[in-house]
């Protein structure tokens, strides 16, 4: 396991905690703006009226910035930037001219990016961050730079940064680099207010509120302060790890204020089920860091926002998670009467034949679609559950019936419509086949539509609800379906795309997400996640809504877009692929049952490897760590922390059909299933056949 929060770098060390680093005053020469040309005009971020976003060369886009700030900057290939917030205005360094370049994270996963390329022999690389810093008593974000010149040639290089004009230098450096010697130019500028009005921050203060290296150290402490109270994975494929990390980040990035945008580009806003979403999978890793404020926004959204009625069903979601986490009854009783008031919306809108839900927008094209009355069965089940834990029987009572009447409703439609037309998969919609809607075309990536967002088949079965009908019993069936008519196509793991980008999209692994309901694809959000940071990343761990297959000239080293639209990042798409990731790994479920690794990949258990999960947030505010190790044909499981309120059910895909023994708890070999008792602390089960290698 990496020791990620102790990564090595050579910065200056800040007291633990601080959340601002706060302009000391003191003497230094006299600031100066920079008055250079900036990046060529082909590497400046450009606003696409196609698609209402800004984007970078050969379709790039990601962001930088601070947690709850007004506007983060949208940052583009070669070291571009674009600051919002009424500067309206790219920013960048003239010596990047698009030789081969890699464009990452450092230390993999901090909202520091990091653009390296050869430039007359030399390597160059372009550092760009923000940091927060008060200035007389006023909050800004700085974005800070630095462009290094490493010359190892014998030659002299001529390394000018070639600035483009109002950023503050740091310091003074020579632009000649001589042989086997190094140059660093330092630049600021302050880039947002949080939603203020005072005036910016002058030359001279920015210019003594620290250099780069003590922001740089401030910014990395702070968010792995921010990491350090959700739960952390460790699993066999490190750009996961990263990818986890980056996206809770970019997520705090893209919010602005208590209000959980989906992006700072292109969705730069509040959506209904994109809240939802975002804000369940926050309590699920167990950030709870302003959830009293973000479950309250989440309510003013879901009640005049019209746009997706399915972000109104699902509204009591991530009040049943939060309480099933932190135990924080008096709260939801609070606010009980809100999520009964969208509960009550569910019977309203079952306007649809045979009391089905009413025709809606929710997957951008009109109809009744088999989505929505899945997500209004999560609803009613985590309305129960919430019902249950507050002691309101007649309510409980009530959802009970709702959610029974309704599953009854969705499966006759189904059946009805699977029998009329001999499908053998789930539709997208209750009515009617795929060939009659949207779905027809198979690299449009609705025909997942029916696992997606509220993930009735596994989020139902956390939340204990009954779970029965062709939304169970068919999804093997459509994902073998729905693969099929991609094979040839495009490639394996992934599901396609929108209108204009068909290859893949930013969900692509929270489509995978129901597998871990089924038989033959619980693996498929993990897979499905490999193949997008694979191949589709359009900036560091960012992805589009929507992208097109790989460019053929882009001189970012991989594979990456050509085009893309939508958000990138885009926060709802990173909470579904960082849940399913999770999920994938340890799950709980509210009976107080732990499920552990039901989604991990067969090679992920070669000899010697391990897949852990530390902080994980279990029930009623307890957390606790596990580990999963493998030697020869034995996997271990080790836990420690509070113990957790029910059994632990280790389960992983490997098991089913394959167990040999096990030193603790029962098993069910049919299912793959070893059962533990709450306060066992490692079992070590031995299988009947080689693990993978």
């Amino acid at each position: 396991m990496r020791s990620w929060r102790n990564a090595a770098w050579a910065t200056l060390s800040l007291l633990a905690g601080a959340s601002a680093l706060t302009g000391c005053g003191g003497t230094s020469p006299a600031a100066i703006r920079t008055t250079g040309g900036g990046p060529a005009r082909a590497y400046d971020c450009v606003f696409n009226v196609g698609t209402t976003a800004w984007t970078g060369a050969y379709g790039t886009a990601s962001e930088i910035g601070w947690l709850g700030n007004h506007q983060g900057v949208i940052t583009c290939l070669g070291g571009t930037f674009h600051v919002q917030n009424g500067i309206d205005k790219n920013f960048g360094f003239g010596i990047y001219t698009g030789t081969p370049t890699t464009w990452t994270d450092a230390g993999g996963y901090l909202p520091a990016q990091v653009t390296t390329f050869q430039h007359s022999g030399a390597s160059v690389s372009i550092t760009e961050f923000a940091d927060k810093l008060v200035l007389g008593g006023d909050a800004y974000v700085a974005v800070y730079s630095r462009v290094a010149v490493r010359n190892s040639t014998n030659h002299v290089v001529d390394g000018n940064p070639n600035p483009s004009s109002g950023l503050v230098s740091l310091n003074s450096t020579p632009n000649v680099v001589q042989p086997h010697a190094s140059v660093e130019h330092d630049y600021v500028l302050a880039v947002d207010r949080f939603g203020n009005d005072y005036p910016w921050p002058s030359t001279q203060a920015l210019a003594t509120a620290g250099g780069f290296s003590e922001h740089f150290a401030h910014m990395r402490d702070f968010w792995n302060q921010q990491l350090a109270g959700i739960a952390d994975i460790s699993v066999p494929d490190f750009s996961l790890d990263d990818a986890y990390r980056s996206g809770f980040i970019y997520t705090q990035i893209a919010r602005s204020g208590n209000d959980l945008n989906t992006g700072v580009n292109g969705y730069e806003s509040e959506f209904s089920h994109d809240v939802i979403g975002i804000l369940t999978n926050l309590f699920t890793q167990g950030y709870f860091s302003d959830a009293h404020a973000l479950l309250l926004e989440a309510g003013n959204v879901v009640g005049p926002q019209a746009q997706y009625q399915d972000g109104v069903w699902t509204y009591a979601w991530p009040w049943a998670i939060y309480l099933m986490k932190t135990g924080d009854l008096s709260f939801v009783k609070e606010h009980f009467a809100s999520i009964k008031d969208t509960a009550r919306d569910i019977a309203a809108d079952r306007t649809g034949p045979s009391g089905i839900m009413g025709s809606t927008n929710d997957i951008d094209t009109q109809g009744y679609w088999t989505t929505d009355d899945y997500e209004a069965l999560t609803g009613l089940a985590a309305y129960r559950y919430l019902a249950e834990r507050i002691g309101d029987r007649p309510e409980a009572a009530w959802a009970t019936q709702q959610y029974d009447s309704l599953l009854s409703a969705t499966n006759q439609a189904l059946d009805t419509t699977v029998s009329r037309y001999g499908l053998d998969y789930l539709p997208c919609s209750l009515l009617a086949p795929n060939s009659a809607n949207r779905c027809a075309n198979p690299e449009d990536a609705n025909w997942t539509s029916p696992f997606g967002f509220g993930g009735w088949a596994w989020n139902g079965s956390l939340l204990g609800a009954t779970l029965n009908g062709p939304g169970i019993s068919l999804i093997d069936a459509t994902y073998a379906y729905g693969f099929q008519r991609l094979k040839g196509t495009l490639p394996p793991d992934t599901f396609g795309g929108f209108p204009g980008d068909y290859y893949s999209t930013a969900y692509n692994a929270g489509m995978g997400s129901a597998g871990l309901a089924s038989t033959a694809y619980r693996d498929q959000g993990i897979l499905s996640y490999e193949f997008m940071i694979q191949n589709s990343q359009s900036g560091p761990y960012s992805w589009w809504e929507s992208s097109s297959a790989p460019s053929a000239s882009t001189p970012w080293i991989g594979k990456h877009p050509a085009a893309g639209q939508g958000s990138s990042p885009h926060a709802w798409a990173m909470s579904q692929a960082n849940k399913v990731l999770l999920d994938s790994l340890v799950a709980q479920s509210s009976d107080g049952t732990l499920i552990v690794g039901r989604g991990v990949p067969a090679q992920w258990l070669s000899d010697g490897t391990s897949i852990s999960v530390t902080n994980f947030p279990t029930t009623d505010g307890k957390r606790l760590t596990l580990k999963i190790s493998s030697s020869g044909r034995a996997v271990s499981l080790a836990l420690s922390g509070q113990s957790p309120s029910g059994h632990v059910l280790f389960e992983l895909p490997s098991f089913t059909n394959d167990i040999a023994g096990t030193s603790s708890g029962s098993t069910n070999e049919e299912t793959g299933t070893v059962t533990l008792a709450p306060r066992t602390r490692s079992v070590t089960v031995r299988l009947s056949g080689a693990l993978s290698s």
